[in-house]
């Protein structure tokens, strides 16, 4: 018997770590070619891992809610020797050209440093390794794969605890292999001191990572404006009333009127890509949804053609999907605008931050009962706060207030939509 070491897929790219969301297999289970070992999730997107070979699920190195760096395996599967030697070792991520010149030129890409993201292998990656090899200097040797770290389960939960990287401890066990005692004198050693009761870290890792990121990006990349506006959304209130059978939520009801607005004004839907603005003819609206781990933005396509009703139901299944950690990369990517909803938490209004590369985002307050002139006449209305943050460098003040005064008008005479 030979051990087979599980990596993640090739086709997974974003990150240089993963979270381990959920095992559907234990050790000591049979594995067939194809058949999902465990769902990670990678930049927010959550993916299937396959077995690229029949046999026994033989040690799981990365337990369920760990984050680990890319690169490190995710298991390892007993298999014949005979399958083993067949199956041959697992090469480096590589796009689908790369690998093509690389057969053609008979190149190993092992030995080819990969530029493209997350390490992976491009096309121009594999020209500059020819070109070097025709002009006589060896490449570089790839370095030395990191050390996997082999540690006790109440070893992982401890170093966990007190924030310990268990490839700084050196293991007694057997192979090497990290004891809790371990931990402990690392701990012991190290002279942290005791931190105080109750207190928690949580990394900057996985999800929460990647919302670091890019709200860093977005801000020290984009010359951000907040526009605010209240809109009267009386009739929209009724109107709701009446459907809410239906499972529609007023977060339809703005989504399709922000849809039919970009498709007036189109420089709001747009993005942002190096030294230029790409106007996009489809309208697809991303959706904040807030989870426990964080922030994630499934897509609803083409919402300008789709009715409210339809806007509803893409929306459930969205929202659903995301709250099982199963959306995937398609589904989370190609948004041109985004709304963000925080009625439901009684905020009355914020300033949201560009999803980038995008251009604008609309963030939505709760609605509020008032006390205001209509008509001529002190009535008592529905409002609600209408926040705009857009990007200066791609559209000026005049055209997003005009955006923002066709959502509201279409909020306000809710019939049309």
């Amino acid at each position: 018997m030979r051990l087979v070491d599980i990596h993640v897929p090739e086709g997974v790219e974003g990150a240089e770590e993963y979270v381990v969301v959920t095992w559907l297999k234990r050790v000591g289970d049979p594995v067939r070619p194809g058949e999902v070992l465990v769902v990670i999730q990678v930049e927010k997107v959550a993916y299937d891992v396959p077995s690229p070979v029949s046999g026994t699920l033989a040690e799981i190195l990365v337990p369920q809610g760990e984050v680990a760096q890319r690169g490190r395996p995710l298991a390892r599967v007993a298999v014949e020797e005979e399958q083993a030697a067949s199956s041959g070792p697992e090469g480096p991520p590589a796009s689908p050209v790369a690998k093509k010149l690389a057969r053609e030129h008979n190149v190993d890409l092992r030995e080819v440093q990969g530029t493209g993201r997350g390490g992976r292998i491009t096309e121009r990656d594999v020209r500059r390794y020819l070109e070097q090899r025709a002009a006589g200097p060896s490449v570089e040797a790839p370095a030395p794969a990191r050390r996997d770290v082999r540690a006790s389960p109440a070893a992982r939960r401890l170093a966990r605890e007190h924030n310990v990287d268990l490839r700084e401890v050196q293991g007694t066990g057997r192979g090497g292999r990290i004891t809790e005692k371990d931990v402990v004198a690392f701990i012991e050693a190290r002279k942290a001191g005791t931190s105080p009761p109750g207190e928690r870290t949580i990394p900057l890792a996985g999800m929460r990572g990647t919302i670091a990121r890019r709200m860093h990006q977005s801000l020290h990349t984009a010359a951000q404006v907040t526009l605010h506006t209240e809109a009267d959304v009386t009739d929209l209130v009724a109107l709701r009333q009446r459907r809410s059978h239906e499972g529609i939520t007023y977060t339809d009801f703005i989504v399709r009127a922000c849809a039919l607005a970009l498709r007036e004004h189109p420089r709001l839907n747009a993005v942002v890509e190096e030294d230029h603005i790409r106007l996009v003819p489809q309208v697809h609206v991303g959706l904040a949804v807030a989870l426990d781990e964080g922030l994630v933005v499934p897509v609803i396509r083409d919402a300008d053609r789709l009715s409210v009703e339809e806007v509803a139901q893409e929306r459930q299944r969205l929202v659903g999907r995301a709250r099982a950690g199963r959306l995937t990369a398609e589904e989370m990517s190609g948004s041109t605008f985004t709304v963000t909803n925080l009625g439901p938490y009684e905020v009355d209004g914020f300033t949201p931050i560009i999803n980038p590369p995008e251009v604008a985002i609309l963030g939505v307050g709760r609605i509020v009962e008032k006390l205001v002139v209509h008509r001529g006449k002190v009535a008592q209305r529905s409002t609600i706060t209408l926040s705009l943050t857009f990007d200066h460098r791609a559209v000026d003040g005049a055209p997003a207030a005009a955006f923002l005064q066709a959502v509201k008008r279409r909020l306000e005479a809710p019939d049309a939509l």
